[in-house]
């Protein structure tokens, strides 16, 4: 009954869809959207955070489930593992598919917050897959934790093992990932890269197998505030220029603010904060991207616009978790 019940609440509106999965136990948060045909089947719990987008043709199936506040799971995207908990302001993209394909007590997937997973990513939880805050898991990447098809009894390897996807970390384009790798904070798996052995913080790794290529120190360049500030200047001169190609809408005032405590707030305009605070506010509408704490929060402009220039801003990087006036 209670599987008929998941298959008939894929035709339904997503209001009367939140009522239906509500009454069966689910905990769903305020704002949700589920898309037209989107099917989520659980066991035991499933917990949506708020502002959270389940688009259509999407199928996610679990025991117990978790998905943080303002993420995203794009249409025709497979989310099918016994346990999973998604943070916050993560983006899983169309055509991924996430399943633990030799299912046990220990498949699981944990994701931290800011997570983007690209189209057409594979990740095989049948162990447990952990990818960390801020990490961007590139198209046609794939993450497996078994490798096993011919027989162990004819001498063939057949290995199970978690992977450990650390913060920041960066797979580019078509990276395998093999089962038992640990792959450390702020490192970059080039394209094609097949990575069998851990990969240490910071590197840039390359090839089959992939090898360290470059340290963090001869990726990176230090800036100090002043570059920041300029940096940030030619990006919002780049957003006047092509935000209205982009989107068809003018581009939204900007104004950064450099090392200033309790700053006045104008009316529909963002401010892009370094080592800065908001003081006294006589409007109610007006957006604010800290970037020394990595939050960014909405006071009432338009949509279209906030988003618009907060994904302007992630073309080069900058990417903020979604959070609320202190």
């Amino acid at each position: 009954m209670k599987k008929a019940l998941f298959l008939f609440a894929a035709l339904l509106p997503s209001s009367i869809k939140i009522l239906l999965y509500r009454s069966m136990g689910a905990q769903i948060g305020k704002n949700v959207k589920f898309g037209l045909g989107s099917l989520l089947i659980f066991r035991d719990s499933l917990i949506i955070g708020n502002n959270v987008k389940i688009g259509s043709g999407s199928l996610i199936k679990c025991h117990a489930g978790e998905i943080g506040d303002y993420s995203e799971i794009t249409p025709a995207t497979l989310i099918s593992v016994p346990k999973f908990k998604i943070g916050r302001d993560c983006k899983f993209s169309y055509g991924s598919i996430i399943r633990s394909g030799h299912t046990t007590k220990r498949s699981e997937l944990i994701v931290g917050d800011l997570v983007h997973v690209f189209p057409f990513v594979m990740i095989d939880c049948s162990r447990k897959v952990t990818i960390q805050d801020g990490a961007g898991i590139g198209p046609k990447c794939s993450i497996f934790t078994h490798s096993s098809y011919k027989s162990i009894l004819e001498g063939y390897s057949v290995a199970y093992a978690d992977v450990l996807i650390g913060k920041r970390v960066e797979l580019t384009y078509n990276v395998f990932v093999a089962p038992g790798v640990t792959i450390g904070d702020d490192a970059i798996c080039a394209y094609g890269a097949y990575v069998n052995k851990d990969v240490e913080s910071g590197v840039l790794v390359a090839g089959m197998p992939a090898v360290p290529k470059r340290t963090k120190e001869q990726i990176t360049k230090h800036k100090d505030l002043l570059n920041v500030e300029q940096t940030i200047t030619d990006i919002l001169e780049d957003y006047k220029d092509n935000i209205s190609f982009v989107n068809n809408r003018e581009p939204l005032p900007v104004k950064i603010v450099l090392g200033q405590n309790r700053i006045a707030v104008d009316s529909n305009t963002a401010y892009i904060l370094i080592e800065s605070s908001i003081g006294s506010v006589n409007t109610e509408s007006y957006a604010v991207f800290d970037v020394t704490l990595g939050i960014a929060y909405n006071q009432g402009i338009a949509a279209p616009d906030y988003q618009g220039l907060r994904k302007f801003l992630s073309r080069y990087g900058i990417r903020f978790v979604t959070g609320e006036r202190a």
